[in-house]
């Protein structure tokens, strides 16, 4: 254990100990022959004494002990950093204030003090650990006079204190500007934290801000909302202290369980449902409270009342999220999988990938509607409204031709409609101008008619399928016209529709590694700078243990280089600033590394300017090459050439592998990826030349013209049409 945190618990406890003897040696049972103590103490059918001892003494020490175990837990857990000593001193500020609480409502000068000092000094520690927190991660999102002004406004609040300690009162409007700068700092702390969260959101902090705003919010929420605010506005407070300060064990479990827990639970669902737990909670509420009032005759005072309401609220809310904690948890075992409708719908809609045709979905679905509803028979058709003809897989019943006939002519209808008739019912599962597609089945086996839960099931299944079946409308249609666009004589597709199918590509290849940059390498940078830090700082540590953790750094910093360079690959960095030759040396730098032929490459008087899309092709070009010749060619050099002036680029690759035999050399380019090369030189309207033999080497000519910029613009026109 360091000495700073030995000290630092020590104080903790010599000082809790003084403000909770101070707390119970006075006499305090004249302290509760007045209004509010009584009240209190009847509501909870306790003596005022009891009372206090459970509120003031049993609970704040608990809360005392407890904070000390957290506190002991995160400094070993930790490293010992500056933002986790405020972490730690916050928690102990937070506790002393708690303990003093019981001494304070006593009017005990120096359990006052302590009071005042912790509860008014909290929230400047808790604003300085985050700037400290998240500069020592070189993320910043407020600047640092936030908090060296609110140690003014501090010192100002403890000069007050330091006043009454010695004079034995306050003065009034001391107290008014006190209760002022406590409502700042409050204010102060919840801007900071939800500004965070905004700021932060699209970062790996996101979680730790939500978990934090969550635990901030449960912890000092009440204290302000209904004990401070109603006190400095009205000088009686909806709620007492005591329930107020109960809610100050919120904020070190939040931290705990962020500390201790790798994987967390997701927030936002869990926010978004007691949001509407809590809506549906507030007006049975309100009518809770209101009756309990008329019962007892109207004799509950309003601090009182408002107790009872936010009590009835926060039973309300936290049992309607039992109750669907429950019943999720029961609902495959209280029913089975045949009515499960839940399950149904995963199942039928994890079986659409499987389908390739509209009659093959159709039949899925009938068959699992059938089997989940217990229906009698089910039956799939498409309908002509305007020649009132039938399109079938199995044929229909002849009873239900003229009675279908006579529903769905001249009608309107939506997808996911359901039309019951004396005979059974109907869904509409595709609609358009001129034919209705519909699943129509006589009913269930027992008569009875469809309730909401299965018309919302059938009504779900039928969007779904409607969608399917467009895709599936669409992708055919795509196809027959792709094909069309085949050159006859080239096979090969439209200049056009390569470089829309590349751009496709590198946006895709672009989002990724965005992607991997913004989550998976940052939180790896994260960890290697608390594993450092771990290393450096723990001087404790066994000699193996450092040695292993050494070893891990290693193997993290790897890692690190290694996400890095998946990042360059997939997003070449700083192409246009740089240059194409630039990029490329250090491309080639990159393969080298990782294989054993050597790359010489010839571009010194390459000085032709080229726009980004054909520098991009150019380095996928070389990167596939590469590629290429690392996997198959087997060879130890490589000669790479880069030519350009105003009419064109070339680009020469040669290398002394094993090259391919050229009967069967336009069959295998598929096979080793050099069709995507040749795809990439008929986008720009570029020729490849390949001249290779069976172990005489590879040689590619690839050559961009660049003074074609019209007629290529041309060539697309005509090839659209």
């Amino acid at each position: 254990m360091n000495k700073w945190f030995y000290y630092c618990i020590s104080i903790t406890i010599v000082l809790g100990i003084f403000l909770i003897t101070n707390s119970y040696s006075e006499e305090v049972a004249h302290l509760f022959d007045g209004d509010r103590h009584s009240r209190f103490s009847m509501h909870w059918n306790l003596t005022p004494f009891a009372f206090y001892l459970i509120f003031f003494i049993i609970i704040p020490l608990t809360y005392f002990v407890i904070t000390l175990f957290i506190s002991t837990f995160i400094h070993k857990r930790m490293p010992n950093t500056h933002s986790i000593r405020l972490m730690i001193l916050f928690f102990h500020v937070l506790a002393l204030g708690y303990v003093s609480t019981g001494g304070a409502i006593q009017q005990i000068s120096f359990n006052i003090f302590a009071n005042s000092v912790a509860f008014i000094g909290a929230p400047v520690l808790f604003i300085h650990f985050l700037y400290v927190y998240f500069e020592e991660v070189e993320t910043y999102f407020f600047s640092k006079w936030v908090y060296q002004s609110a140690y003014v406004l501090f010192a100002l609040s403890v000069f007050f204190d330091v006043y009454g300690l010695i004079n034995g009162e306050t003065l009034a409007w001391m107290n008014q500007v006190q209760y002022v700068i406590l409502l700042f700092f409050y204010a102060l702390m919840f801007s900071v934290v939800y500004a965070g969260m905004v700021t932060l959101r699209h970062t790996v902090y996101r979680s730790f801000f939500k978990y934090i705003s969550i635990g901030v919010t449960v912890t000092f929420a009440p204290y302000v909302f209904l004990y401070l605010i109603p006190k400095l506005l009205t000088g009686m407070p909806v709620i007492g202290i005591e329930y107020a300060a109960f809610c100050l064990i919120a904020l070190p479990i939040t931290f705990l369980y962020l500390l201790s827990k790798q994987q967390f639970i997701d927030i936002n669902f869990l926010l978004q449902r007691l949001r509407y737990h809590a809506l549906i909670s507030l007006v049975p509420s309100i009518l809770i409270a209101f009756m309990a009032n008329l019962i007892i005759d109207w004799s509950l005072s309003f601090e009182m009342y408002m107790q009872l309401l936010f009590s009835s609220f926060l039973v309300l809310t936290l049992v309607l999220t039992i109750v669907e904690v429950v019943n999720f948890r029961l609902q495959r075992v209280l029913f089975s999988d045949r009515t499960n409708f839940q399950e149904s719908l995963h199942k039928v809609t994890s079986n659409f990938k499987d389908q390739y045709s509209a009659v093959d979905l159709m039949d899925e679905i009938c068959s699992e509607i059938t089997d989940t509803l217990v229906l009698t028979t089910t039956h799939a058709y498409s309908y002509h409204t305007k020649r009132h003809m039938f399109c079938v897989n199995d044929p229909l019943p002849e009873d239900l031709l003229p009675h279908l006939q006579k529903t769905f002519h001249n009608r309107d209808f939506e997808v996911g409609e359901i039309i019951e008739t004396e005979k059974g019912f109907g869904i509409v599962v595709s609609e358009s101008l001129d034919k209705i597609t519909v699943i129509f089945s006589r009913g269930k086996q027992d008569f009875t008619t469809l309730n909401r839960e299965e018309k919302k099931y059938l009504q779900i299944i039928s969007m779904n399928a409607n969608i399917a079946i467009e895709n599936m409308s669409l992708i055919e249609d795509l196809m027959k016209q792709l094909q069309t666009l085949k050159s006859d004589k080239t096979n090969q597709y439209p200049a056009w529709l390569s470089r829309l199918l590349f751009k496709i590509s590198e946006e895709q290849r672009e989002q990724l590694s965005i992607d991997i940059h913004d989550t998976v390498l940052q939180e790896l940078l994260y960890l290697y700078r608390r594993m450092d830090e771990l290393h450096t700082n723990r001087e404790e540590l066994p000699l193996s243990l450092r040695s292993e953790l050494s070893m891990y750094k290693e193997q993290l910093l790897d890692s690190i280089h290694l996400t890095r360079e998946t990042c360059s690959e997939l997003r070449p960095t700083f192409l246009k600033e740089v240059g194409l030759v630039q990029s490329l040396d250090n491309l080639i730098q990159q393969y080298q590394l990782r294989s054993n032929f050597t790359v010489y490459l010839y571009a010194k008087h390459f000085h032709t300017e080229l726009d980004q899309e054909m520098m991009l092709t150019i380095y996928r070009i070389v990167q596939e090459l590469l590629t290429n010749t690392m996997k198959h060619s087997g060879a130890k050099h490589v000669h790479l050439r880069l030519f350009g002036d105003r009419d064109e680029v070339k680009i020469t690759y040669e290398d002394d592998g094993e090259g391919m035999d050229k009967s069967y050399k336009w069959d295998a380019f598929t096979h080793i990826g050099l069709s995507g090369i040749e795809h990439r030189v008929n986008g720009l309207k570029g020729t490849l030349n390949i001249d290779t033999a069976k172990g005489e080497g590879f040689r590619a000519e690839i050559i961009f013209p660049l003074h074609q910029k019209g007629r290529e613009r041309h060539d697309e026109n005509i090839d659209r049409g």
